[in-house]
């Protein structure tokens, strides 16, 4: 018995491994309370072997945590990144010119900015009892879009001062996964969506509500036949027959997957205001006149089906049609959309609404495919994308006979893959969005600055350091797509409407733990 008492406190303690340590306890726990129900050990020895994981426990790093009863697993996981960015944009040649001065774009102008800067992320996460789940994220810079903060652009408080250096919360959200295939998320989540670059940059945390069900189905196709007996000899020398191994069967793996999203996009506040409702007298490009604010809520609904069809020897193809529309009005972004007009200067250009959500109805189909050559990964992705309002985004922005431009799509091909030291990985696309063609709100800010009526080309290198440290090199060139329109969103880096043309250089030495 004393035997069997050593055994059990051996493989009882396998389960302290830092950092988990205080959750494996909880595991073995359980383990020994079966022990003791099957007869295997008595009371009196299970407590024994308690007493001996509290010890072990309190001397590993991990028991100096304490975890409140419901929490049954937790993971603290963040990343810090470097990098050097390069920002360069030109006007055209013949928009309207201001009285030249300090800041005043001219013709064929180009402004430029290079910073260094760094970001901050840190979360944790984790499951409790009764399928609920939590997760909590810090990350630098206020920004729906960026995470980086610029070293030396504080304005005051001397040389290294922190002004800028704050951090704030980018995901707050709980869920539940008591259903099966279903998973239930509320609060500022990570994007439950697939998506890409060209619709949503990839720091958004979207807030509001998601509901999500995936179900797995496995096929096989033959198989387990053999062919005819071979004649041969066995090792004494005698001649016989000798059966091959049975044929593999083919194998598909079949991923279905919904995702439905409502997002809280802009709280209006009050919803019921105190007296009669206000009025504005004037909205930029449209209303000359009295108009009531509007005081609704404005949500963005997403509703997308998906498949990931998985082939022998990790060939896969996945596609993710989506359609977004919106509801309400919001306080912020309630004014109609234009987007910048060549035929004003640049200052008159960039004061035009670059943020309304009007006449958006967009009908997204990301798409991946992906194979190997050898031992080699490589992928084929995309995107396509278009504004079934289009007409009326154009109307409303004064330019009714530009609903044709309502279209958006991004084609690549990728080699390799980061996951593990010595690991590589290139990607190359052609990105291609029209001015009425998608939310400006919410596309990527680095490819393009964050801009509509743009087409160009994008490639990104990385290579694993470690198994935590990755160095990466991102450029991109753009030009304007349509000349007789603006480039519509708000300027992130480059201020000028419309933006002829655009470079974009990042070197990111990043490190995840």
């Amino acid at each position: 018995m004393l035997t069997k008492k050593f055994v059990l406190i051996a493989v009882l303690l396998s389960f302290l491994v830092p950092p988990m340590s205080m959750l494996r306890a909880q595991d073995a726990g359980a383990l020994l309370d079966l022990l003791v129900r099957k007869k295997l050990i008595t009371d009196q020895e299970a407590e024994e072997v308690r007493a001996e994981l509290t010890k072990q426990i309190s001397e590993t790093s991990g028991g100096k945590w304490k975890l409140s009863a419901p929490i049954t697993e937790i993971e603290l996981y963040g990343d810090i990144r470097l990098r050097y960015q390069y920002n360069g944009g030109q006007t055209d040649d013949n928009s309207p010119l201001a009285r030249p001065g300090n800041g005043v774009a001219g013709r064929d102008d180009w402004q430029e900015r290079e910073r260094e800067r760094y970001r901050l992320r840190l979360g944790l996460r984790g499951t409790l009892a009764d399928d609920w789940f939590f997760g909590i994220r810090f990350e630098t810079n206020a920004s729906s879009r960026s995470t980086n903060v610029t070293f030396g652009d504080e304005a005051s408080g001397g040389p290294f001062a922190k002004n800028s250096d704050t951090v704030n919360v980018g995901q707050a959200y709980l869920g539940y996964k008591g259903f099966k295939d279903i998973t239930l998320t509320g609060g500022k989540m990570p994007n439950p969506l697939v998506s890409t670059l060209m619709v949503w940059d990839p720091d958004i945390n979207p807030e509001g509500l998601a509901e999500q069900w995936k179900h797995t189905y496995n096929f096989e196709f033959g198989g387990g036949s053999t062919a005819a007996a071979a004649e041969g000899y066995s090792k004494e020398g005698g001649k016989g027959f000798v059966a091959p191994a049975p044929s593999e069967p083919f194998k598909l793996k079949l991923d279905l997957f919904v995702n439905f999203a409502q997002f809280i996009y802009d709280d209006s506040n009050p919803e019921n205001p105190l007296g009669p409702r206000a009025t504005t007298t004037s909205q930029v490009g449209r209303v000359r006149g009295s108009q009531l604010i509007p005081n609704t809520d404005a949500f963005l609904l997403a509703w997308q089906v998906g498949a990931k069809l998985t082939f022998p020897k990790n060939i896969f193809v996945q596609i993710a049609p989506t359609v977004y529309n919106y509801t309400g009005n919001g306080d912020t972004f309630n004014i109609h959309y234009q987007g910048g007009d060549p035929t004003k200067t640049n200052a008159v250009s960039l004061a035009q609404n670059q943020t309304g959500i009007n006449s958006l109805l967009v009908f997204d189909l990301p798409w991946e495919i992906g194979w190997k050559i050898g031992e080699l990964p490589m992928h084929a992705f995309g995107d396509f994308a278009v504004n079934l309002e289009g007409d009326d985004r154009a109307a409303a922005a004064g330019h009714p006979g530009f609903g044709d431009q309502r279209y958006a799509y991004q084609a690549g091909l990728g080699v390799g893959q980061l996951k593990q030291k010595h690991d590589w990985q290139i990607d190359v696309w052609y990105q291609h969005a029209e001015q009425y063609s998608l939310d400006p709100n919410l596309i990527d800010d680095d490819i393009f600055d964050g801009r509509l009526n743009m087409h160009g080309v994008a490639a990104k290198a990385g290579y694993a350091l470690s198994d935590a440290v990755i160095f990466s090199v991102t450029w991109a060139y753009g030009w304007r797509y349509d000349d007789n329109l603006g480039t519509g969103g708000t300027p992130i880096a480059i201020g000028i409407n419309p933006l002829d043309q655009y470079q974009f250089f990042v070197a990111d030495l990043n490190i995840k733990f």
